[in-house]
């Protein structure tokens, strides 16, 4: 069962300031591995995939039939032997809850909720009594607040205490108990402890969402310029330094997307964690260009498409955000219409709503922010949109913009996650738009002018190396930013195997060897200033006039000196 693992020390009490909290127990770098959670209590994937991913190890199936439970019929495994630990862990007795659910529900899944809360009412005294911890659930500030605490008009962004009330009872009724007030209060007690204490799986590569829970994990505090971050690669979770860590410094993590505007930060953190953050970023309400700049280990980028260090240190915009109290209000308003997602759109609808975003971030695009959020949301969901149509130029340029402008600001770390997958797909990109240029197959748009833009400078430029060098960087912060594991980490390396295959290009690989030690050698680095950055900063140029071009209504076209 859970437990806190030896390079964490447990400090403080729940009454004590900032409650318990972990530190280190020995110093870590940059990218070091801190912790490995790997027997959490909950683990479990979202209702849509649970018939096709592994319910025990949480990797997809292999194979196109996955084993699933004989019993219920409901959840998938990968074989026999995580078929048998699942049963003997959990699902011996989850097994009866989903049988009642197929009879009374006519088939239709658990709602994941549900479905973590059944196994939360099985295990909560096992989970409790094996680590000593007591899990918190704030339930009363779940009930104040979800009734209107002091008559404020704030939103709800989590589920209301009716929601949690509906799934206490659902719970109750498919364990079979009985549904006394003894009964449903020890589940709403459950569920607000789940809200507090778990985390979401997130595992994009594997397509898929979960929820994660380990009560040794969960005492880990919060920050918005956290010292530590956390990925989750099957039943596992691994805490690792964001930056450097000394013996007995409180470890901190990021509960909520960080790069969010204070006003949206502390609405989360006030709804589902019940407290206010009162971190360096909330207290002066920085923005995110100065969160870059108070960021330790900048010169780990000297190793990434942002090498010139002087644009984290002496970002021109930095501040502007923060003292525009007109522009924050803009922002604030067309924040949520602007992140939702475009999943399950055709292509004209997801052109429309662009275009209706991209004119809401005008105000940023004026200003030159374009690191702050959502204007970075919008880019990268144009780049998605781009790419699906095959216009992979144009996808290109525009990731090529999100990783000089965007990304460095708001990760300042190269082994950040969302540095390193933006990385790979600037190598992906360039490889195949290249292909198609070569070739004669790139798919083109009416933008004629745009096309021989884009034409001229693929034509001046070795895409092999770019690609290359986009591919060695993915691979060099690869297992930092995640594992050895890696989808992404582990494409790159194979891709770069084939890169490394083609004939006459010993001198490209010899100057791209140099430069990725990381040395002082003056030849290597004017080459890959030449080769590499140059062609990339020249497509980024491109990508708000490609963004006008596409999305923007003719007669408000956004003027740039």
């Amino acid at each position: 069962m859970p437990t806190i693992p030896s390079t964490l020390t447990l400090h403080g009490t729940p009454s004590s300031p900032g409650g318990r909290h972990l530190r280190a127990a020995q110093p870590f770098k940059p990218g070091d591995a801190i912790a490995y959670f790997a027997e959490p209590g909950i683990a479990i994937p979202d209702a849509p995939t649970q018939a096709l991913v592994c319910n025990s190890c949480l990797l997809p199936s292999a194979s196109t039939q996955p084993r699933l439970c004989t019993g219920c019929k409901a959840i998938a495994y990968c074989g026999v032997a995580c078929q048998k630990a699942d049963w003997a862990r959990v699902h011996k007795e989850e097994c009866k809850v989903f049988r009642r659910v197929q009879t009374a529900a006519a088939g239709r899944p658990l709602p994941t909720p549900v479905r973590a809360l059944v196994q939360m009412l099985l295990l909560t005294e096992k989970l409790e009594s094996s680590t000593g911890l007591r899990l918190e659930s704030h339930v009363e500030d779940f009930r104040q607040h979800s009734n209107g605490g002091d008559g404020g008009p704030e939103r709800l962004e989590g589920p209301s205490w009716r929601d949690l009330e509906l799934q206490a009872m659902g719970a109750v009724h498919y364990l079979g108990r009985e549904a006394n007030p003894q009964n449903v209060a020890s589940a709403l007690e459950a569920a607000c402890k789940l809200q507090v204490n778990s985390f979401s799986r997130l595992d994009p590569d594997a397509g898929q969402t979960g929820l994660y829970m380990h009560p040794g994990l969960a005492m880990v505090n919060h920050s918005c310029t956290p010292s530590a971050f956390v990925q989750f690669i099957g039943r596992k979770a691994v805490l690792r330094a964001y930056r450097s860590i000394q013996k007995d410094e409180e470890v901190t993590i990021s509960y909520i997307a960080c790069e969010l505007h204070r006003s949206h930060r502390q609405r989360s953190l006030k709804e589902r964690y019940h407290f206010q953050c009162s971190c360096p970023r909330c207290k002066d309400d920085l923005d995110v260009y100065e969160v870059c700049q108070a960021y330790p280990h900048l010169d780990l980028n000297r190793l990434s498409l942002t090498p010139d260090l002087n644009i984290f240190r002496n970002a021109p915009t930095s501040g502007s955000f923060r003292s525009n109290g007109a522009l924050q209000r803009v922002v604030d308003e067309i924040f949520l219409e602007c992140t939702q997602p475009l999943t399950g759109m055709d292509f004209a609808e997801r052109s429309k709503l662009l275009g209706n975003r991209w004119e809401k971030c005008e105000p940023l695009r004026k200003n030159k922010l374009y690191a702050v959020e959502p204007l970075p949301r919008v880019l990268s969901e144009a780049s998605i949109y781009f790419t699906e149509l095959g216009r992979f130029s144009h996808s290109l340029a525009i990731s090529c913009f999100l990783a000089l402008n965007c990304d460095p600001f708001q990760y300042p770390m190269p082994f950040h996650p969302f540095r390193v997958k933006g990385l790979l797909s600037v190598g992906k990109l360039i490889s195949n738009t290249g292909q198609g240029y070569a070739t004669g197959s790139a798919q083109r748009s009416i933008d004629e002018p745009m096309e021989n833009k884009l034409k001229q400078i693929f034509d001046a430029t070795d895409s092999i190396t770019v690609a290359q060098a986009a591919l060695m960087m993915g691979a060099r912060w690869g297992p930092k930013a995640h594992s050895e594991e890696w989808q992404p980490y582990q494409e790159a390396v194979e891709v770069l195997k084939d890169l490394e295959t083609i004939p006459g290009r010993s001198d490209e690989k010899k100057m791209l060897s140099l430069w990725a030690k990381g040395g002082q050698d003056l030849e290597a680095e004017l080459f890959f200033k030449h080769a590499v950055l140059k062609p990339v900063q020249e497509l980024a140029s491109l990508a708000l006039d490609i963004m006008d071009a596409e999305f923007s209504d003719q007669r408000s076209l956004v003027r740039r000196n």
